[in-house]
């Protein structure tokens, strides 16, 4: 199962606001120049962050976004349904379907599995990730070498085969 693009891009733009959160407000320009993002799409996403008061707002010079609470009291769950409505998919109709109700039963299962993934989780393993790719870049040898082709063979070839 994959999460939805929305939910995707919005968990990306909070980890990028985690991220940068000790610099000050982050700007929509600073995640657009991490990221291949328009300014349209970035400003649909904030705003139903900062509805489900993920996200604070500050305007002016310097202005940006921060998280409105402690990274490790914000859920994907939280995320995903900031960014989708919870009921989303289910029939609309009081007599449900019986796939209407394994549907249901399958949402709250992710969603259980979802509120236990905390943004602070996220962010730690991205900061792991990224420390042991500086380490690797850092060592030279570590780097994978694509060996010089010789132009001659290393076995020696006869010019001429001759029949005696």
């Amino acid at each position: 199962m994959r999460m939805s693009k929305d939910s995707q891009l919005a968990v990306t733009v909070l980890m990028e606001v985690g991220l940068h959160e000790h610099e000050g407000p982050v700007s929509l320009a600073a995640i657009q120049s991490r990221h291949d993002i328009s300014t349209t799409r970035l400003e649909q996403v904030f705003s139903k962050l900062r509805r489900s008061h993920l996200v604070d707002s500050t305007r002016g010079p310097g202005g940006g976004y921060c998280l409105a609470m402690a990274s490790e009291k914000i859920s994907v769950a939280d995320i995903v349904l900031a960014m989708e409505p919870a009921e989303a998919g289910l029939s609309a109709t009081p007599n449900f379907l019986v796939s209407d109700r394994l549907w249901q039963q399958l949402n709250q299962k992710i969603h259980q599995e979802l509120q236990g993934i905390s943004l602070r989780q996220l962010l730690g393993a991205q900061r792991l990730e990224d420390a042991q790719r500086q380490t690797r870049n850092a060592q030279p040898g570590l780097r994978a070498v694509r060996p010089n082709k010789p132009d001659m063979p290393w076995w020696p070839v006869p010019s001429a085969i001759s029949a005696s």
